[in-house]
């Protein structure tokens, strides 16, 4: 730690209309993530945000899949509505996908999870509590499947919380519905973010309320937000660039990534008394 990580391509996707998902496959790898790049749900952050943080996820042990969510907001649909549809339909493409065989490695016992910045953290939040039915129409048998996450990584998450200085509206604050089926879920956001820490610290307080799987909750003092995993040419190093480790450790722990090479103790001769 300590040091800038290479830098990676910068690149926004604007005027999306069809969504899609991109595949970031490890060969053998049982676990996968579906990552929403954020873009305060008016553009997305396809790099710092997407790919690179595949690449992340494939050098753990784990395959990735970016997903293209509809982007700007349509006026006729709900705050976030689009973007729920892309998240929910994802899901089940991606567990119909593994259950058919068509990744190896992936298959029908599978853990699927979901991760996401900014609005990806809006979205990410949102469909952690809004997965028991599908907010679209039947298209086909991937609508069947389930498309709740196995487990949720909401990093530097934005407008999710009613409590100030957020004050997200009731409609569009996904912690007001978290339950105690809420997947478990990890939190990560810098004290200065302008768009304000206290999305991280009060949803994890609503799902250590309603009794939610044991969850993570890490809050670092500087960063500010939109520094993907730090990158990105320009973006300062803080402690909150070690996050990915942190996340490393929380799949793990869950089953969801492999453990880490280690090198092996040395042996030390004991003599018998």
């Amino acid at each position: 730690g300590g040091k800038p990580l290479p830098g990676c391509i910068d690149e926004f996707v604007y005027n999306v209309s069809i969504p899609t998902i991109v595949p970031y496959l490890v060969s053998g790898a049982t676990t996968a993530v579906l990552i929403a790049p954020g873009g305060a749900y008016e553009f997305l952050a396809i790099n710092r945000e997407g790919t690179d943080i595949a690449a992340w996820l494939n050098s753990i042990g784990v395959s990735a899949f970016v997903l293209k969510y509809r982007v700007p907001a349509r006026a006729w649909l709900g705050f976030g509505a689009a973007p729920l549809m892309d998240a929910q339909r994802s899901m089940g493409l991606v567990r119909q996908m593994a259950a058919n065989g068509k990744f190896a490695g992936l298959n029908s016992t599978s853990k699927i999870g979901f991760m996401g910045f900014s609005a990806g953290g809006h979205l990410a939040g949102h469909l952690n509590v809004a997965w028991a039915h599908r907010t679209y129409s039947r298209i086909d048998a991937a609508d069947d499947l389930p498309c709740k996450p196995e487990f949720t990584m909401m990093v530097y998450p934005w407008k999710s919380v009613t409590e100030a200085p957020v004050n997200a509206p009731l409609d569009e604050a996904s912690a007001v519905n978290i339950t105690a089926e809420t997947p478990p879920t990890m939190l990560i956001q810098a004290e200065d973010d302008p768009v304000h820490v206290e999305n991280a610290l009060f949803y994890y307080l609503s799902l250590k309320q309603k009794g939610a799987s044991p969850s993570e909750l890490h809050i670092y003092p500087r960063g500010g937000h939109g520094y993907g995993r730090c990158t990105v040419s320009g973006v300062p190093w803080h402690e909150v660039c070690t996050w990915p480790d942190r996340g490393q450790l929380f799949l793990q722990t869950l089953g969801a990534a492999p453990p880490s090479m280690q090198t092996a103790e040395p042996k030390h001769n004991v003599d018998t008394l």
